[in-house]
């Protein structure tokens, strides 16, 4: 068999791309991006069935070499491939799991941040509510007075709903500049930076927290 004939396309940017990165760098910028963040990023929602898919059709490919002994040696660097490219899936998933049990309530309360989760997020993060909502009210919640006894406001005298742990978006984080921005305004007071391509920063998560989205920089 010619190894021509048998496509790995985990190191090439694949069709579906316009970032010139392959699937494989993206899904490793992915995690860091939500390693980094305080809060709960967009499910990437095309990359994760990209690469899904890709894994399954490379394993196939990958059992038609086995069935020649010269391939040995470009088996064992491609099984090797996959298996780096399903640890960086694998943690991408168990980081976004993370988030949604720490910050559950917040998620759950926010509509546009629940929409930033896969169906199967969202499903795990309403079922996890439960759970958790069963037992804090069990542990904890029946034996405080009424006032308090709600898991998500401290008392009526205080509507804000100071109970539900949300990420801190004022904490600072590193980040990188992809694509030239000009003039950012980084604070509330009106401050501004230059954001050209390459820079790189110590700043508010807050500040960056759009250009994240919009894919213009990454943390670090």
């Amino acid at each position: 068999m010619d190894t021509q004939d048998t496509e790995f396309d985990f190191l090439q940017s694949g069709p579906a791309s316009t970032s010139g990165r392959s699937d494989a760098e993206q899904l490793k910028s992915a995690l860091q991006n939500e390693k980094a963040a305080p809060e709960i990023l967009q499910y990437e929602t095309d990359l994760i069935a990209r690469i899904e898919q890709n894994l399954d059709y490379q394993d196939e490919q990958i059992e038609l070499l086995k069935e020649n002994d010269d391939m040995k040696l470009l088996v064992e660097i491609y099984l090797s491939e996959l298996s780096r490219v399903r640890y960086l899936l694998r943690a991408y998933l168990r980081v976004r799991l993370q988030k949604i049990e720490r910050h559950v309530m917040h998620i759950l309360d926010n509509a546009d941040v629940a929409a930033r989760l896969s169906a199967k997020e969202a499903q795990f993060a309403r079922d996890y509510f439960v759970l958790f909502g069963g037992h804090m009210r069990a542990a904890a919640a029946s034996h405080l007075p009424d006032a308090f006894s709600s898991l998500v406001r401290q008392a009526s005298a205080h509507p804000g709903k100071d109970m539900v742990p949300a990420p801190d978006l004022d904490r600072h984080a590193f980040c990188r500049v992809l694509e030239d921005r000009g003039s950012v305004t980084v604070d509330e007071e009106g401050n501004v930076a230059e954001f050209n391509r390459g820079d790189l920063f110590v700043i508010r998560y807050r500040a960056i927290q759009q250009l994240l989205a919009e894919g213009a920089v990454e943390l670090l």
